[in-house]
Formats: C-alpha cells, structure tokens, sequence
C-alpha cells in the first residue's frame, strides 16, 4: 500500500478543527506535540464532550497532538466509551482513576511515542502546579513549555463549521430574549422572568444555560441573582444570558424599560447603542484588541457617557471569554473568522445599568453581526 493510500485511510479531523492551523503553529514555535488538557482545547481538538470534565476538573482527559503523524487521546476508563462513540481520534488510551495518577499515566504514553525528550507544549494556566511538576519528574529530558497562548490562537480564529453552529446560537438565545420580553409584564418578579428566559434557550436546544436578570438599583450589581423585586414602573430592566449550543457558548445582553420610557432613558440607551456601534464598525483585520477597548471608551465619552468595567469585549466560542479579551492591555491584532462580543455598560443618574452586547465575525472588510434578529435602535418596553 503507498503512502497516498495510507494518508486516505487515516481519521480525519472533522470540520469543525482547525487541525492545520495547530500544526503551523507548531512548526513556528518548534513543537513536536501539544498536550490539551482543559475541558476547552480536548473538546476542541478531540471532538468529545464529556460531562465529567465540567464537573469533576481532577478527572483529567487530554488529547496528543502531534506535528507529524495522528493524534492520541488518554481519559479516565470510564469515558473510554463515549470517546470511541463522539471522537474522530482512533489511538484511545485509558487511565484507572484512584490507581494512576494522570500524569504518570501522560508520560508513559508519551515515552511510547517517542517523545521522551521532545519540546512538548502543556496548558500551564490549566494544569495545577502539582501536575506540571509530576509531569516533570516523570519525563526529566522533555523540555515542557507553555502552550496556552497557541491554543488560544488556534481558537480564536473559526471555522466556517464552528461559524455555523455560533451564528445559530447566538440567534435563538437572542429570539428567546425578544420572546421573554414580549410575554413579561409590569408586577412580575425578577425570578418568574428569569425562570421562563431560562426555560425558552433551554427549549431552543441549549444543554447548559445561565443568566444575569435584574431590575432597578439591581442593575448596578456586576452578576446579581435573580430575586423576587418586582418588574417596577419607570425603572430598567437588563439581561445577560446564554448557553451551550452543541458544545459553543451563546451570550447575549439586552436592556428594557418597564412599563414606559423616559426622554433620559432613551437618551442614555440610544448614546450607548451609538457608541456600541461605531465602535463595531472599527473592527478590521489588524486594528489591535486594545484599540477597540479606547474607541469604544472614547465614542462613549464624545456622548457624555463613561464606561463602567476594565474591558469592553471579548472572543466567543467553545469558551465563554475566550481570546482576544478587549481591554487596554491586549495588543493582539484582530484577525478574519475571529468571533467577538462587544458589550459596553453605562449608568444612568438613578444608577440603573444599561448593557448591551451583540456578536459579529471580523470579515477581510467590514464586520458581519451575528446577533440581528432584535431590533436594537429603540429601548424595549415592557408594557
């Protein structure tokens, strides 16, 4: 058999990977392998989603990535099925929990291919320090070294796939905010709202949701639980919310008046949708993280407005802020196919806390929004 026909009859990475984008990454900091470990980068590069390591973080599972030939995946023996049922990786390899420890378990693979005294790369912001010294220990001539800002590149930079599956999780958690806001009515608790926003991203094919919902002087909380304060006549009602959507996260923030609006409150929405939006506009190939962190500052500032938090934005995807965070000490440019949120806060003189956050794809010219469904230009009413 020739190697054409042995490249044909290897596993492929789905889609959805930018399995090349990893291994140029590679090559360029001289890597001969990647070890993803947090529930982000296996899930990412393995393509399995598992339960446990959302709840059970000791539970290690990690994927091998390897500059020059397949991957390999080692979990814990009881994922060992869903594994062999979601991944695409064919080298699977286990671990007995309480007997071997992880890492021990990781080395002895590693030896197994070769890559004993390789330049091998680890999540070092994930792993505890603990397990990067075991590791250590157990692979002495390996030269580990940090990786995580590699993998968060890689990332950062999506698929037309992972395109897809954002752009209609974005949509459905913003049409089951503009649902919730319809059926909601003046009287009503922070609570009941919150519990039926919930349940429509639940019904619209989330597996995990959270939410921020609050009312009034609430507003001002930074992540305030919902609570029985009634929908109040004459104050603000605003809602971050989101969920996972075929492991890729929605996250959406919208503000509402309750019962009317005054000429102030429309003021303060409409100056900071303004801002919001030419600061949207900046977004090209090459402008810098920090760059849309100062414009943003800035049109809110040229409306009388100031910005409330020490970032304005940030990337979205299997991760919730994932990279580029836009805040005024990320130099990062921006790339094609990065996924951002842009989501500027602003007081108005009651203290009630506007939000807005919308979702867009950097393009080679101007940036597409994936949040279109609400019409934004005007504050909603609550009626």
């Amino acid at each position: 058999m020739g190697d054409a026909d042995l490249e044909s009859k290897r596993p492929q990475p789905v889609s959805r990977i930018n399995w090349s984008g990893l291994q140029e990454a590679m090559d360029a900091e001289d890597l001969e392998a990647v070890v993803a470990v947090s529930p982000e980068n296996f899930f990412y590069l393995s393509n399995c989603l598992l339960l446990s390591q959302q709840i059970i973080p000791s539970r290690l599972c990690l994927t091998i990535a390897c500059r020059e030939g397949p991957p390999t995946a080692l979990v814990c023996y009881c994922e060992e099925r869903q594994m062999r049922q979601d991944s695409w990786i064919t080298e699977i390899r286990t671990y007995l929990e309480f007997q071997e420890h992880p890492m021990t378990a990781l080395a002895e693979t590693l030896k197994e291919m070769g890559l004993d005294k390789a330049a091998i790369g680890i999540e070092r912001h994930f792993l505890t320090a603990a397990a990067v010294d075991r590791l250590g220990r157990e692979l002495p001539r390996a030269r580990l070294r940090g990786a995580d800002r590699l993998l968060d590149r890689v990332r950062a930079v999506k698929t037309p796939a992972e395109l897809d599956i954002l752009t209609r999780a974005a949509s459905l958690t913003e049409g089951a905010i503009q649902a919730s806001f319809q059926s909601a009515r003046p009287g009503q608790s922070e609570k009941v709202v919150a519990d039926d926003l919930l349940g429509r991203v639940l019904h619209a094919g989330s597996t995990w949701q959270w939410i921020t919902l609050a009312v009034g002087a609430n507003t001002a909380v930074n992540h305030p639980f919902p609570s029985s304060k009634p929908l109040t006549p004459g104050e603000i009602l605003r809602v971050d919310v989101g969920g996972t959507f075929q492991g890729y996260q929605s996250d959406v923030a919208r503000t509402a008046a309750i019962a009317a609006v005054t000429p102030e409150q429309e003021s303060v929405y409409r100056r900071l949708r303004e801002a919001q939006r030419k600061t949207i506009e900046t977004a090209r190939p090459g402008v810098r993280a920090c760059d849309l962190y100062f414009t943003c500052r800035r049109e809110l500032e040229r409306r009388g407005l100031s910005m409330t938090s020490q970032a304005v934005g940030h990337g979205l995807g299997i991760g919730m802020h994932e990279f580029p965070v836009l805040h005024g000490h990320e130099t990062a440019e921006i790339q094609p196919g990065m996924v951002l949120n842009l989501e500027p806060a602003v007081l108005d003189f009651q203290g009630f806390l506007y939000h807005l956050e919308d979702l867009f794809v950097v393009t080679e010219t101007e940036p597409r929004m994936l949040t279109r469904l609400m019409d934004t230009s005007d504050l909603f009413i609550i009626r």
